[in-house]
């Protein structure tokens, strides 16, 4: 086992070792999207950011809880059962939790995580409240620095996929415009399927386009082995499926492949489907636990909740899609991937890798924009698989237009790059000075020990209190009595006090 994963890594290593010595650029522009995705991630804790980074960090700790309070198979079974564990960030975080189950256990504390189904039974304020705090800074912390160093390795690979498409220096500006766009940095702050989902996707890309390339069927089944994965953490990383068909066709156009010997290859289709079947299958813990109709019944479930409207606006689809791309992008960057996407349909014709990859793109996000088109309600990381492909396009053409007429392209990119970093680096910034943060830490210097908040909320991460102090949640009535907003004077004064 050591000498498989040994040979799967050194070909790794060997890789960055080479772009690190061949570009001197790459070292700077990986160091940059750390302290971009790992600056201030420590905000809110230890409070949770959402309500998504909260079940995947207590996931793990559930079926923790159940093998201390009676080590058994059959214990582990009901604790994955138990929670929600629908997909691969179980294993992803309770991996990036080790150290804190090994040190539980060192010191004889692991009945704080046998608590937890129980306490999250009566409420998520109260389960929140009663866990030390020790508990939840040292797991949200974990957590976070591991999706940090994947969206690091997001960046990576988007250096590598355009230096395959093209050259060093569109893999170049494709890892740098990757790296500020804010839906992507928001991601990366917090512990959740988005990033690690994405890594998977774009290895797919990167094995699919050197399979376009190369021919190698090794290349094909790693792409379905990563497209797997990707779907275990995310079920709109189903994308993988119609990338394999369309790296499939392409290379069968390549101009030193016969079309016919590249098409009729039903054993490599077969294996593929096998090798990306069991890999979802494993993936996904409650369906090696309690069977596939667990994951059906999930996907009916998602589907269904999908079509409806959620919360507070109803609103047609493109409209949820115009939201977050520009929440994610801001509108310089925005426009330039749209441009982009449009300028490179001119360019499809031809006979190159540059266009297969776009090809490929073009199909990614196409069959994400039709997927969602039908929801009732989005966000922007719903959105964010189509980013590394839009700006994939964006480098590709911006490289071709420098190459033509750098007068031109020379400030566009200056322009795009400038703006978007500082877009960028504004919300970067407010994670260091966030309204709950100052409201939590008022109240930790002013209030007594004695005292009790009074809250209309029922998740922890949506209130601004100081871990352990007494909550008072009134769950029979929340922010209206009679129909009115039930706001009273001291609140407001809260939330608007000077920081």
């Amino acid at each position: 086992m050591r000498r498989v994963i040994s040979d799967s890594v050194s070909p790794v290593k060997r890789q960055v070792k080479v772009d690190l010595k061949a570009d001197p650029f790459l070292s700077y522009i990986l160091i940059f999207s750390f302290i971009l995705a790992g600056f201030w991630i420590w905000h809110r804790v230890p409070n949770f950011a959402t309500r998504d980074e909260r079940w995947r960090i207590i996931d793990s700790m559930e079926a923790v809880g159940f093998v201390a309070a009676d080590p058994s198979i059959k214990s582990l079974q009901e604790g994955i059962l138990y929670g929600k564990s629908f997909g691969a960030t179980f294993y992803l975080f309770g991996f990036a939790l080790l150290p804190v189950f090994i040190y539980a256990f060192i010191t004889g504390q692991l009945n704080v995580f046998s608590a937890i189904p129980n306490l999250r039974s009566d409420n998520l304020l109260i389960l929140w409240n009663q866990t030390p705090r020790w508990v939840w800074t040292s797991s949200i912390l974990l957590a976070r620095l591991v999706n940090a160093l994947l969206a690091v390795g997001c960046v990576y690979i988007m250096y590598r996929i355009g230096t395959t498409m093209r050259d060093r220096a569109t893999g170049r500006l494709a890892s740098i415009l990757l790296t500020i766009p804010w839906g992507f940095i928001v991601l990366a702050h917090e512990a959740g399927e988005d990033v690690p989902a994405l890594f998977f996707l774009l290895l797919v890309f990167y094995f699919f386009l050197q399979y376009i390339k190369i021919g190698k069927q090794k290349l094909f089944y790693l792409g379905c082995v990563c497209g797997g994965i990707a779907i275990a953490f995310k079920l709109t990383a189903s994308i993988s499926i119609l990338l394999l068909g369309a790296a499939y066709l392409l290379r069968a156009r390549r101009p030193e492949t016969s079309l016919r010997s590249e098409l009729l290859r039903p054993q490599l289709l077969l294996i593929s489907a096998f090798l990306g079947f069991v890999t979802i299958y494993v993936g996904y813990p409650s369906v090696l636990v309690g069977g596939i109709e667990t994951l059906t019944n999930w996907v009916l479930l998602k589907s269904k909740n999908k079509g409806s409207t959620f919360g507070w606006r109803a609103k047609p689809s493109w409209w949820w899609i115009l939201r977050g791309y520009l929440n994610g992008f801001g509108l310089p960057l925005f426009i330039g991937v749209i441009a982009a996407a449009l300028a490179s349909l001119s360019q499809l014709r031809e006979r190159s890798l540059a266009t297969d990859g776009i090809i490929l793109s073009l199909v990614g996000i196409t069959t994400v924009l039709v997927v969602l088109s039908r929801w009732a309600y989005l966000r922007t990381h719903h959105l964010l698989p189509t980013f590394p492909l839009l700006i994939l396009i964006l480098a590709v053409m911006l490289m071709r237009l420098y190459d033509s007429n750098p007068s031109i392209a020379r400030p566009l990119l200056l322009f795009l790059i400038v703006t978007s970093g500082l877009y960028a680096g504004v919300g970067d910034l407010g994670y260091a000075s966030q309204p709950r943060d100052h409201a939590t830490n008022w109240l930790a210097s002013h209030a007594s020990e004695s005292s009790t908040v009074e809250i209309y909320v029922s998740d922890p991460q949506e209130a601004a209190i100081p871990h352990g102090m007494s909550v008072n949640w009134p769950y029979d009535r929340e922010m209206k009595i009679n129909g009115k907003n039930r706001t009273p004077p001291y609140t407001r004064w809260i939330l608007l006090m000077p920081k």
